[in-house]
């Protein structure tokens, strides 16, 4: 029989979609920091993988969070299987505690760009970056390239750019408006999402419009008028603070 391990799932694990595997099941199972797969107990047909780092943090655990409603409090027991596949156990409920003032849900798009301009379907192949070092973006390039390494902190995977060819190929119209900059992939619902970057979120009503665009993902979100906004802003910046203050926790 496998060995078991448990962990619990605490607000900021929930804000990364992340959950911590720790340094007993690092040691002890000889896990080496990289992709891993994690697949729930007798279910056959769920499956998701994230990245292991070498704190024993596990991120790009949006869809099992979606699947498992996950809060903060569960406790997640898991054990190590063949090629250090992760698989989750029925997680307890979580033990109840002095009630708090409930964190906002998520916003989704309630009807998708894809789906209110009617964009036709074509498989799209997603791109993977490579690990690269995070600092203050200087350009809108800088932003793309944040959101490389910090996605698998997100509910989004990066696809590719929306070029002019692309959208063509879509039908999709940005002949009266500037074309959006890439679509991503919504882990929960593997849904294509139109998004757009800047560095601030107050620059998208410059040349944007909100019915255009799913998501916003930004360095800094300052923009006050949320009217002027597409349904989802993704600010990098309180991504990459909460995931440097979480790796520092675990290792202390």
């Amino acid at each position: 029989m496998c060995k078991q391990y448990e962990t619990t799932i605490r607000q900021a694990y929930i804000e990364l979609r992340s959950i911590y595997i720790g340094a007993a099941a690092l040691r002890d199972e000889q896990l080496n920091p990289g992709r891993i797969t994690v697949l729930l107990e007798d279910n056959d047909t769920f499956s998701v993988e994230g990245n292991l780092n070498t704190q024993g943090l596990l991120s790009g655990m949006a869809k099992l969070y979606h699947r498992l409603n996950l809060k903060d409090g569960t406790k997640l027991v898991f054990s190590v299987g063949d090629e250090g596949t992760i698989i989750i156990h029925s997680p307890a409920e979580p033990t109840p505690k002095a009630p708090e003032v409930a964190a906002p849900a998520v916003p989704r798009p309630q009807n998708t760009v894809f789906a209110t301009k009617q964009l036709r379907h074509v498989h799209l192949e997603t791109f993977r970056p490579e690990n690269l070092n995070i600092w203050e973006p200087e350009t809108e390039t800088d932003v793309y390239l944040a959101f490389g390494v910090l996605q698998e902190f997100t509910d989004f995977q990066y696809c590719c750019g929306a070029s002019r060819g692309l959208l063509d190929k879509l039908g999709a119209d940005y002949n009266e408006t500037s074309k959006p900059d890439a679509i991503l992939i919504d882990r929960t619902s593997d849904q294509y999402l139109i998004a757009e970057w800047k560095k601030h979120s107050s620059d998208f009503k410059t040349n944007h419009k909100p019915e255009d665009v799913d998501v916003l993902v930004c360095w800094h979100d300052n923009e006050v008028d949320r009217t002027k906004l597409p349904p989802v802003v993704l600010a990098l910046h309180s991504v990459a603070k909460k995931a440097a203050e979480t790796a520092l926790a675990e290792v202390a």
